[in-house]
């Protein structure tokens, strides 16, 4: 499993150590000793979760604005983006290269005020929900889809907990 963590931003101190303990604890429990199936998974795409690859970019709100508004044409910072190498035209299916997550911890920090939640726990909560998106949930499809990922989002949460502390 490789997990990739660069920090551009300088706001918030980030440990990588812990990022890469989340998804490792994340992917290994979506496994459970077998392969993903996921959405791409309604492709029938499997991956053995041992050769996962997931990149995480931390930047600030200005560059998250930027990136949201080049690929989803909204001006506004926002939590967490995911990119999947799974799905679209140069998609590979023979590859364990899931894709990059980025997340805005400025945000996180907000968000974790408002919720009334520590920042770590709303950091694993965003990897953990960017995880999901590369792997094929998505939300923002309908009703059923966003019931279907808050439900696997809180059987992760709860599973990597100890590692959360």
């Amino acid at each position: 499993m490789e997990i990739a963590v660069k920090n551009c931003q300088r706001s918030i101190k980030i440990n990588p150590g812990s990022i890469r303990q989340v998804l490792e604890s994340a992917i290994r429990q979506l496994s459970s000793g077998k392969r993903i199936r996921g959405r791409n998974l309604a492709s029938g795409f499997f991956f053995d979760p041992t050769n996962a690859v997931v990149s995480v970019l931390l930047v600030g709100d200005r560059r998250m604005r930027a990136i949201n508004m080049a690929y989803r044409h909204m001006y506004r910072t926002t939590d967490v983006l995911s990119f999947s190498q799974l799905e679209g035209p140069l998609a590979r299916h023979d590859s364990a290269e899931l894709g990059d997550i980025v997340i805005s911890p400025a945000q996180a920090k907000r968000q974790a005020g408002e919720r009334g939640t520590s920042f770590d726990q709303e950091l694993a909560l965003l990897l953990v929900h960017g995880l999901l998106h590369l792997i094929g949930y998505d939300h923002e499809k309908n009703r059923y889809q966003a019931h279907k990922m808050r439900e696997k989002e809180t059987e992760l949460l709860h599973a990597i907990q100890k590692v959360v502390r």
